[in-house]
Order: C-alpha cells, then structure tokens, then sequence
C-alpha cells in the first residue's frame, strides 16, 4: 500500500533554494480532506523560481490585429515548413540538412519601408513566409511587432511572420530582401531582390542572382544574440534576488490572539452539485447528495495554525505539537505571518523552534475551518473536524 509523504525539513539560505517535494499518492486510503489542503498548501508554499529575463528578451501585452498576433506568437514555430525548434538551435543542433518545402521572403529592417513593405504583400499574395532574423539592437519582440503592425495590418490575409535565424543560415541568406522556393522534391531555387514567386516558380532550380535592390541585414542572429547576451546576466544573483524578495509580496493573515480555551466543531459535509457516474455507466452520486468524506476516510494530519511573529504563539505552537505527537499523529505546522524583513532566517529559526514541518497558511485553511483566532488546532475526530484556540500548549 502506498503512502503519503512529505519531504523532511529544509533549511533555506540567502545563496540557494532548495525546492521542497510533497509525494501525494492516489491511493484511495490516503485520499482523504486532509491530502487537499496538504496540496494546496503546497502551491502557495514553493516560492517562483523562474528566472527573471532582462527587457529585451520579454515581450509585453500590446493590442495587435488577431490574426497577426495569432501569427507572432505562433512565429517560431516552423515545423509545418521544417524549421529547427528553438530548443535545438539554442542548443546547437541545427539541422540544417533535412529538406524542406516552403517558400520565405528574408527582410530586415535594414530595408526602406517600402520595399518592406512590397515583401510583404508579395508573402501575403503567395501565402508566403516573412523571415526576420532577430531583432534590432536593444529591441525585443514588442518593439519589433509595434514596428511591424502598421505596414501589414490591412493586408488580406496578413503574411505569415517569423524571427528564424537558422533559416537565414540553412540559406546562407547575407542580403535582404531575398525569395527562396523550395518543392516537395527539395530542389531550391533563389533569388535576391523582389521578382516575385510567379517568376521565380517558372525558372529552373538554382540561384538566379541578383533581380532587384538589395539591403544590409541590420538585426544581428537571434540565436547567438540570445547566447551572447545569457552569458552577461549573473544567474547566481538573480536568483539570490528573487529568494530574498520572496516574502515581501505573500499574503498575511490577521487573525486575532485568543482569548481562552475554546472548542468548536466542523461539519465537513459537501453537497453534491452534479450526477457522477463511475466509468461504466452506474451512478454513483445524486446531484444534491450530502456527503461527507471524514466519514469514509478520517483525517490523519493534525493541523497547528499560529504567529510567527508572536514568540508566544511560537512557544504555544510547539507545546501543543509536542502532545499530539505523543499520540503518534502527525502534526503539520502553518504560520499566519513571518518577519517579510528577516525572510528565510525567520522561517528557519521558526522551523528549528517547532522542530517540525513548516508551511505558510492559504485562504482554503482559514475559509475551510472557518479560523478566528490563533493558535488553534485542527484535528479530524470521527466524522467531523474539531478546531481548538488555545491560550496554552496543553491539547487533550
């Protein structure tokens, strides 16, 4: 029989994160009320590592034409025409040997608006591809599409645009505009300038030169501009930064100091709102049935809600865990509010104090039980949960 369990304490530093791991199991015997604010404790427990990208490589909400912002954001990936995904190319595999069938106008910005603008209605015309080989200078995607929304936004249909450098490599593309076709057999034919696909489609595969004015490419490869640009952001010191400004925006609860010892029961009972069938067809609950799960599976944590900025609470938190856990039940620790400007070393001490898992409390604990006052202790006693204020450690 599979259990559930969490991973053991883990003590934080201002230098790295080390992810806390809760294993929830399906087993039905474990799947009780407890195990769901176990998780959702969870999610609001794992601090956001994700790292912070500098502003040229974010892109920011804009209002764009549908279609062309359905098309942007759909821009790299080119496995319809058998681009290489970004993943590979970042990572240096760039297939560049497979055939593909396709046709794509390579621009820059580095073109007069309207010779741009010409490519892109010969791409619209054809259901050709627009292909841009990165951004300008000190831009990012934002700039780059506010730049391009003007010049394609009454053209029916908008032409397909993409940033794809491994295109311009594959076709060791230098100069813009350039038009390049290739069919379902992979033979390629060529040509810089602006003759249009009409005429390039007749002529036999090959490079046909140059056919019209030609441009400098001015936005520099995504790919190695991406690398080149990683490679000056210190990763350590962001993620140093992200750590300690963890606690600053997170969510407190202001629940008064109790009084006196007091006791209240919670009836746990959910009421159905839809039929539920089991996979083969049988009903197994009513719409407006009452259930309630403690009876069927009871709950095995005991819950100790308190302050952390209260040395009192603290104190109270722990005597009251200490008894529970001589009756052999699991306690899980949640703190209302911590110390924002001692962060990690507040949570550590607190841990070290309680000596026992540590969690931040969530809106579903306090809304579930209905909580008014700390400390209190939440513990499922038969078919029902009893939730306690204490003004001493003694739970009995």
């Amino acid at each position: 029989m599979k259990k559930m369990s969490l991973a053991a304490h883990t003590r934080f530093s201002s230098r790295f994160l080390a992810v806390m791991i809760l294993h929830l199991s399906s087993s039905s015997a474990w799947a009780g009320e407890d195990d769901f604010f176990i998780k959702e404790i969870m999610k609001q427990q794992q601090p956001s590592m994700n790292r912070q990208l500098p502003d040229w490589l974010q892109t920011q909400p804009i209002h764009l034409n549908p279609a062309l912002e359905k098309i942007l954001k759909e821009g790299n990936k080119m496995a319809a025409l058998g681009g290489s995904s970004s993943k590979e190319a970042i990572n240096g595999k760039k297939s560049l040997a497979k055939a593909v069938q396709g046709r794509w106008i390579f621009v820059s910005f580095g073109m007069p608006m309207q010779e741009l603008k010409a490519a892109a209605e010969e791409a619209a015309q054809t259901k050709s591809m627009l292909v841009f080989r990165g951004v300008e200078q000190d831009q990012n995607t934002t700039m780059m599409t506010k730049k391009l929304l003007p010049i394609v936004k009454a053209m029916k249909p908008v032409p397909g645009t993409v940033i794809d450098p491994t295109l311009f490599t594959r076709f060791n593309v230098t100069a813009v505009p350039t038009m390049i076709e290739t069919d379902s057999e992979g033979k390629t034919r060529s040509a810089r300038g602006l003759p249009g696909f009409n005429w390039l489609s007749k002529q036999e595969p090959g490079d046909h030169g140059q056919r019209g004015p030609i441009y400098g490419i001015v936005e520099p490869d995504m790919i190695e501009e991406i690398q080149r640009r990683a490679a000056t952001i210190d990763w350590d010191k962001q993620k140093s930064l992200a750590i300690a400004n963890f606690w600053k925006n997170q969510e407190e609860f202001n629940l008064r100091p109790a009084k006196k010892n007091k006791e209240r029961s919670v009836d746990m009972t959910i009421v159905s709102t839809q039929d539920i069938f089991h996979p083969d067809g049988r009903l197994v609950i009513k719409k407006g049935d009452r259930i309630n799960p403690l009876a069927m599976i009871p709950m095995r944590q005991a819950y100790i809600v308190f302050d952390a900025t209260s040395q009192k609470q603290v104190a109270i938190a722990k005597q009251a865990g200490d008894e529970i856990l001589k009756r052999g039940k699991p306690v899980i620790y949640l703190f209302s509010k911590i110390d924002k400007q001692r962060g990690w070393d507040h949570y550590n001490e607190t841990g070290e104090l309680v000596n026992g898992r540590l969690y931040k409390l969530n809106k579903s604990i306090v809304d579930r039980f209905k909580l008014e006052a700390l400390p209190s202790v939440i513990e499922g006693e038969g078919d029902h949960v009893v939730v306690k204020e204490i003004v001493s450690g003694e739970v009995h």
